[in-house]
Formats: C-alpha cells, sequence, structure tokens
C-alpha cells in the first residue's frame, strides 16, 4: 500500500494542467491543489499504518498479500460491510465533502472485474484487460478518476448527429498500438488529483454512435491529455478560519480534452459496441457498489450538518428551547438516522448473482432519490437555526489581531455561550458549508452528480419489489 509521499510524487508526471490559460508546472505545488491533495495523502498514509488492520484491508487468497478493502470483490453482505467501513475511512477526514477520492472509482473497476464475463462479450482479451488494470490499479493502490459525462453541445442529438464530428469523446483511427481518441468529456471530478482516469459514456448511446462507444484507461499524464479545472475556491480563500472547508477540501471539478490521444489495446475494455458501453454500469455491480459509497459519503455529510445544527444551537443558548429541539429531532435527527437506516439496508440485504454481491438496488436508489431533496432541506434548516448570524461577522480573522478592532470584536460579537472567536470560528465554518461558492457547488453536487431525479427515480421504479406490494392488493380484492 503507498505512502502519502509516493502518491505525490506521482503526481509530478507532466500532466498538462491549464488553470487561467497557463499552464501548471507541478499541481504538488500550487496553491488551487495543495491542500486538497495534502488531504489525500495524508489518508494515504493513515491507511498505510493500517494495511494489517482486519477492518480495513483484506489478504489476497492466492498470493497472501493485504490490500484495501476499497480492491474487494463483495461476495456477501459482511464483504460490503468491510468496503462501508473503508469508504467511511476515507470520507470522515474531509467530513464527507469530498466524493470523488480513491475509493469511488475503485469501486467501479472492481466490479468490472467481477464481471469482466460481461467485457467477454466483446472478446476475451477485453475481459483480460479489465482484469488486469483491475490487479494493477489495486497492486499500486492507485488513485482513478473518471470522465464519462460530455460537454452539453446538444443534448437532443446524438454523438454521432453533432454538426461537428468528436466533440464528444470518440475514436478517430486505430493503429496497431492501439486506438486514437479525440474530443472531450465536461466533468471529471479530481482528475487533477488523480493518476489514471477511466473514460466512457455513463448517458446513454444509441445505435450509429459506434465511434463514441469506448471504455477504456490512460495515465494523467498520457500525451494529448488536457485538463482544464474551474476555478479552484482554495486560491480566493483569505485564511482558514474564514473560510475552513474552501480552502482544504475543493477536489476541482475538471473538463478533460483528448487531443488525439493515443490509448493500447491494453487499456482498452470496450471498442465500438453500443450496447456495451450502455450495460457496462448497469449489467455489473458497478452502479449499485459506487453509489453505495457516495451514499456512506453522504451519510458521513449528514452528520456532520447534525454536528453543526447542534453546536449552532448550543452556541445560542437554545437547546432548551422546545422549538429548536422539535427542529432538531425531526428536521435533522430524524432523517440522519432514515438516510443510516438505507444505506445498512443496502448492505445487509444485497443481491447476489454469478457469487457477486451487490449492495440493494432498492435501498441505493431510493437514497439517491432522498439525497437531493436532503441536501436542499438540512441547508435551509441550518440557514434557519443561525438566522442573521451570518451577516454580522468581522470581514476576517484580522479583526482579532488588530489594536484598532480587537476590544470592539471581541466584546460585540459574543455569545452567552461562547466568546467572540469561538462563536465567530462557528459561524464562518457553518456559512462555508452553506452560502459561498465552496457550498454552492457542494449543493449542486449532491444534487446532480448521479444524474437528473427523473433518471434516479427510473432506476428506483425499476429497483422496487412492486409484485409484493399488488399481491397485497390483489389478496385484499380477493376476500369480497
Amino acid at each position: 500500500m503507498r505512502s502519502g509521499d509516493a502518491y505525490v510524487a506521482s503526481l509530478r508526471d507532466g500532466r498538462t494542467v491549464f488553470l487561467d490559460g497557463e499552464r501548471v508546472d507541478d499541481v504538488t505545488k500550487h496553491p488551487a491543489f495543495i491542500e486538497p491533495i495534502r488531504r489525500v495523502a495524508e489518508i494515504y498514509d493513515r491507511a498505510k499504518a493500517a494495511e494489517h488492520d482486519p477492518a480495513l484491508t483484506y489478504a489476497d487468497p492466492i498470493t497472501g498479500a493485504r490490500h484495501s478493502n476499497m480492491w474487494l470483490p463483495p461476495r456477501s453482505a459482511d464483504d460490503l460491510g468491510a468496503r462501508r467501513r473503508i469508504h467511511r475511512f476515507w470520507a470522515e477526514p474531509s467530513f464527507g465533502l469530498m466524493g470523488r477520492t480513491p475509493d469511488h472509482v475503485a469501486c467501479v473497476l472492481t466490479a468490472f472485474a467481477a464481471w469482466r464475463h460481461l467485457f467477454d462479450r466483446g472478446g476475451a482479451r477485453f475481459g483480460d484487460n479489465v482484469v488486469r488494470f483491475y490487479e494493477r490499479a489495486r497492486d499500486e493502490d492507485l488513485y482513478v478518476a473518471y470522465a464519462i459525462v460530455p460537454p452539453q453541445v446538444d443534448r437532443a442529438s446524438p454523438a454521432h448527429r453533432h454538426p461537428e464530428p468528436f466533440l464528444h469523446p470518440g475514436v478517430v483511427r486505430e493503429t496497431g498500438a492501439g486506438i486514437v481518441v479525440r474530443g472531450s468529456h465536461a466533468i471529471a471530478t479530481s482528475a487533477t488529483m488523480a493518476d489514471w482516469l477511466f473514460v466512457s459514456y455513463i448517458t446513454p448511446l444509441v445505435p450509429g454512435d459506434e465511434d463514441y462507444a469506448i471504455s477504456l484507461v490512460m495515465p494523467m499524464n498520457a500525451e494529448g491529455l488536457r485538463l482544464y479545472p474551474r476555478r479552484p475556491y482554495a486560491t480566493t480563500a483569505t485564511s482558514v478560519y474564514d473560510y475552513p472547508l474552501s480552502s482544504r477540501f475543493d477536489e476541482v471539478d475538471t473538463t478533460v480534452v483528448f487531443n488525439d490521444v493515443l490509448v493500447p489495446w491494453e487499456h482498452v475494455f470496450i471498442y465500438r459496441d453500443v450496447d456495451l458501453v450502455n450495460a457496462q454500469f448497469h449489467d455489473s455491480p458497478s452502479h449499485t457498489t459506487a453509489n453505495f459509497q457516495s451514499l456512506v459519503r453522504f451519510g458521513v455529510k449528514l452528520e456532520f450538518m447534525a454536528g453543526l445544527a447542534m453546536r449552532l444551537a448550543e452556541i445560542q443558548g437554545a437547546t432548551g428551547d422546545p422549538s429548536v429541539q422539535a427542529t432538531l429531532g425531526g428536521e435533522i435527527g430524524a432523517l440522519c438516522a432514515a438516510f443510516d437506516a438505507l444505506v445498512k439496508a443496502a448492505e445487509r440485504f444485497p443481491l447476489i448473482t454469478s457469487g457477486v454481491a451487490r449492495p440493494h438496488p432498492q435501498y441505493v436508489y431510493a437514497g439517491m432519490g432522498l439525497q437531493r431533496t436532503l441536501i436542499v432541506d438540512m441547508m435551509r434548516t441550518l440557514r434557519e437555526l443561525a438566522g442573521g448570524a451570518f451577516q454580522a461577522v468581522p470581514s476576517s480573522d484580522s479583526a482579532f489581531t488588530s489594536p484598532e478592532t480587537r476590544a470592539d470584536t471581541e466584546r460585540y460579537y459574543q455569545s452567552a455561550a461562547a466568546g467572540a472567536r469561538e462563536r465567530i470560528k462557528l459561524v464562518k465554518l457553518v456559512w462555508d458549508f452553506v452560502g459561498t461558492e465552496f457550498g454552492g457547488r457542494q449543493l449542486q453536487y449532491e444534487m446532480f452528480y448521479s444524474a437528473s431525479q427523473p433518471v434516479v427515480n427510473r432506476r428506483m421504479f425499476k429497483s422496487y419489489d412492486w409484485a409484493a406490494a399488488t399481491a397485497i392488493v390483489d389478496r385484499c380484492l380477493g376476500e369480497y
């Protein structure tokens, strides 16, 4: 298992990153990326220190080597429990704010390898490629990001009908060495901090899209691969005190451009097969396994939000107020507990097919459907608990150090339960979560990272046990 230093060193690979029109020489030294990279490196170090902990790692049955449970092919509910623990391990240091840590795409690759027979349908060599790369990623403990959502050029037309070819990623030609990819994907969260990029489509392809029907991996320093991050929030954070989340946990969403990238054949999983590209996430356990990670991570964020709400009530001296207790219990505690129950149900009642346990889709998609509602409702509750506190704060932490302003600041920004610095520290933390640009991105991410609501709802429709529900109605009808 790799160390944090080894992870950071791997990012100095000459990758092509452009920010504000200028090339970034070294992402590990650029202020936009230093802090999130540091956070990931620290977790790698913690994982390495725990590499013999059976709660977080498993032993390969053939070699005896121990690997992180993020690479464990789940065969039972207990295996899913092991995966849940490793997802919490990765989520807790960022309080659930970083959604695309290494354990996310590890879910995808692990599910693909466990379901290699799907890729064998395109030819056994492609199934071999999937398993071989999974084993490499597992053995080297790689950080793999993915790019699976194309730019919004024309959402009403399939890729092959766009006015210009290869706006979406596709194969412009093949050679003896591999295939040449051209185009762009719009959202590759954490790509600037990852080792490799998995490229395919989560949006459905249609007949005629064969040139775009690909599933493959490439290193982040592949020739012709360009990374264009959105504006990072860390660069505008004046201090950790004023922006405790923006300054440390922005995983930076990135547009990726493929300028005729040569992908060797051994890194290709699916080639020019529309049906297989459409099937890879949902026929395999990939989609439910990856979103199980997302739900575990979101559960950590909910706990963080619950803690923020309680601390706000405490610092305002309001925990004895019956109306505040009702808000905390009904609009925070009950929702957090219900969501946690969905995650545990998905784990404890898996669907086991072909020897692979997938988290139960009924509970996974129920959680995903509720997720966008919960994030909106709980952020609104935090705003209501804070009231006007967000407007009555010093402009920066310098107010506590300036001889001209220190006395007034400490006197008039205090509360009955806390001194001014402690109270403002909490208020700024909550504001960075719900009100800053970073907070807005967190809201948008939770609402749309998994797809639009109708798409999630259709998945829920396909996963719910309607037969059992209608059988109850039929029994009732048959009684009279």
